[in-house]
């Protein structure tokens, strides 16, 4: 039973404590705050935009890898017309890998026709030419380069999805849970203003007896009915922040297909949940757990991670360009007869098989760009690692001012519950007196908006201790 409008219904003599329409088994269960939070994490769209932040981190990812495609290379080169008439055909497959940067490829070539002797190379036997080798960086491009720094920052970005949703996640949950205990508390005023209602509209057929049987003069009768206006108006009144509850909690709470669902009277429960004291919350794991493992924390680290890609990369770009190259041919079928090394034709121009090493060195002489980029990566982490310590600092002090709310909340309960508890009292009291013709009507109504100022009071500050307790576990991250 409602703890509040309960011990008011009973205390003004209202036959209802739940309200003025009859008691009825209610067809559905009340609404918890875990099936909010439950529809939140289901259908809240904001939630569902969040989350796909993943998707678009996995679809950068997948790009990414693109750097590493196997790639197929042909070409094709005729010469009909000239002192040469030749042809050359060539297919190779080139594959980047992670390996140290390095470039493996493979392929076939045919070269027929005439050459001259400083083309040579394009000629093959009959069968054409098969041939393999790596290229590798020495220096430049050999622990990082772009393809493998772009891979590089988009396996973080989706690491980084992670936090960033259990950030917009915690948020969500915060605000649901405000909405869903401002519900709460709204519904559980109407039933307090209906009751204050109740009790003057009994109260009218009793005073209507006695101005009849002239017991008490009719004035009395119009004060009632003046306070039966005033506390229909106020019934509005609370009706209405009712509504507006609901729709406002409507954007969190969703059906099966994800549409708002404004949940009705017959779901609102039959009181808050008792509050827990303050000293049971775990303070010190709390903020240890919060300052170590944080979402928010746990971006910053991500972004700082991502931002050493970046110097890795600019510091590489200073180093000098030097590539060791490294093929293996051999020609296969009969040979063509062909121009030799030495310029004189010869029946087997060239060898069945050929190795050849080659390095070659390029050298920026400023270096400006790279040097440039290593020192704005430099200054991004030193301010990464400002914003990294300033918010660990702000988490533990929002844990510890939530915390405070919290106390505060629960001290300011305690005391409603004990100032309703008073208030009863004394409408009881004045309405002994009333019966015993020692006090009026004006009293008695004072007594009862006491009473019923009380029970919203209490109401106002368990809701307010609810939210006090949904700041602090947002402030934990949990």
């Amino acid at each position: 039973m409602r703890v509040a409008a309960a011990a008011l219904a009973l205390a003004l003599g209202a036959a209802d404590p739940v309200g003025a329409e009859p008691a009825e088994q209610s067809p559905r269960q009340p609404l918890a705050l875990d099936e909010v939070l439950a529809s939140v994490d289901a259908h809240y769209p904001l939630l569902d935009a969040a989350r796909r932040e993943r998707d678009i981190a996995r679809g950068a990812l997948r790009a990414a890898e693109g750097g590493f495609d196997t790639r197929l290379v042909g070409i094709g080169d005729v010469r009909e017309l000239g002192f040469y008439e030749s042809y050359t055909g060539e297919g190779m497959l080139e594959q980047n890998t992670r390996l140290w940067g390095t470039r493996f490829f493979g392929g076939y070539r045919l070269g027929r026709g005439e050459f001259p002797s400083y083309d040579g190379a394009r000629q093959t036997d009959r069968d054409g030419e098969f041939r393999a080798g790596f290229e590798l960086p020495l220096l430049r491009g050999r622990s990082i380069d772009e393809a493998r720094a772009r891979l590089q920052r988009a396996e973080i970005d989706v690491r980084r999805a992670g936090p960033q949703i259990e950030l917009e996640r915690i948020d969500f949950e915060r605000d649901a849970s405000v909405a869903y205990w401002n519900w709460l508390a709204a519904g559980l005023r109407v039933e307090v203003s209906r009751q204050l209602l109740d009790v003057a509209a009994q109260r009218q057929d009793q005073l209507e007896r006695r101005v009849t049987r002239g017991v008490v003069p009719r004035i009395d009768l119009v004060d009632n009915e003046r306070l039966i206006v005033d506390r229909r108006i106020r019934l509005l009144g609370a009706e209405r922040d009712a509504e507006q509850a609901s729709l406002g909690l409507s954007l969190f709470l969703r059906d099966a297909d994800g549409n708002p669902e404004v949940p009705g009277r017959d779901r609102l429960p039959e009181d808050f949940p008792p509050e827990e004291p303050p000293d049971r919350i775990p303070l010190g794991p709390d903020l240890e757990r919060a300052t170590r493992s944080h979402p928010l924390l746990r971006n910053l680290s991500l972004q700082r991670e991502r931002t050493e890609v970046a110097l890795d990369l600019a510091r590489n770009d200073v180093l000098p360009d030097m590539d060791l190259l490294v093929e293996g041919s051999r020609d296969t079928g009969q040979p063509d007869p062909g121009i030799s090394t030495e310029g004189s034709i010869e029946g087997d121009p060239r060898s069945d098989t050929e190795v050849r090493a080659r390095i070659r060195l390029e050298l920026p002489i400023q270096r400006r760009d790279a040097r440039g980029r290593v020192a704005i990566a430099q200054a991004e982490l030193s301010r990464l690692e400002s914003r990294e310590r300033f918010a660990r600092e702000r988490i533990e002090a929002d844990i510890r001012r939530a915390l405070t709310g919290v106390e505060a909340a629960y001290a300011q309960t305690e005391a409603a519950r004990d100032n309703l508890e008073l208030a009863l009292r004394l409408r009881s009291a004045e309405e002994r007196k009333l019966l015993l013709g020692t006090s009026n009507l004006i009293d008695v109504n004072i007594r009862e908006v006491q009473a019923a100022d009380a029970a919203v009071m209490l109401i106002r500050t368990q809701a307010a201790y609810y939210r006090a307790l949904a700041n602090y576990r947002a402030a934990v991250g949990s």
